[in-house]
């Protein structure tokens, strides 16, 4: 059985990868260098990936408490000299609101990806936390992604939302009679979600 891997980074050799989607940082980054300036008036910054982590670099290693949404997001913050991390449970967007709703209330900075969902912001909100977000990293299809002959894959692994939308893009639609895994329970709700407006 062949399986056609999505994302950036495929777990062995035993996937066909066709990464589709594009980590780049923002041209501006105007907005993080305001934060950084003042990322002492927060009480949190919350990492929802290692990408945020990569491109945040040290900018905001001072902040009062620095959230990770799982063990990738904490080894890359380790790496820009993050040492007090604070991780939670599960490494997905319900677990974060999950692991804030047990915290006292205050302002959390989010530095984020141009394609991020609104799930935990306004999850942060509606618990009563005071939220910014700013856009660090770019999340964009390859430019030339390579497309293989889906007769011969019986697996595809989704990594995110916007893996599925540039699938889509490249392929026309989520082909049926084929094994569909995602990463995540907000990736599967999505997907979810296109089969059915597919079978409209």
């Amino acid at each position: 059985m062949k399986t056609l891997y999505t994302g950036l980074t495929a777990p062995d050799a035993s996937y066909i990868h066709t990464p589709l989607i594009e980590i780049t940082p923002v041209d501006d980054d105007t907005a993080l260098r305001r934060a950084a300036d003042k990322v002492d008036s927060y009480d949190y910054v919350l990492y929802t990936s290692r990408y945020a982590a990569t491109y945040v670099g040290a900018l905001l290693a001072k902040a009062r408490k620095t959230v990770s949404i799982g063990s990738a997001t904490t080894e890359a913050l380790r790496q820009i000299g993050v040492k007090e991390i604070e991780q939670v449970e599960h490494d997905n967007s319900y677990g974060v609101i999950d692991w804030f709703s047990r915290q006292p209330r205050g302002r959390v900075l989010i530095p984020r990806s141009n394609l991020a969902l609104p799930i935990i912001p306004d999850g942060l909100k509606t618990l009563g936390f005071e939220v910014d977000c700013i856009t660090v990293y770019i999340n964009r299809m390859p430019q030339h992604p390579q497309k293989v002959n889906l007769d011969e894959i019986a697996r595809i692994v989704f990594t995110s939302p916007s893996t599925i939308d540039n699938f889509i893009r490249l392929y026309g639609s989520v082909p049926s009679g084929k094994e569909l895994v995602t990463r995540g329970p907000v990736t599967e709700q999505y997907l979810q979600t296109i089969i059915k407006q597919q079978q409209l």
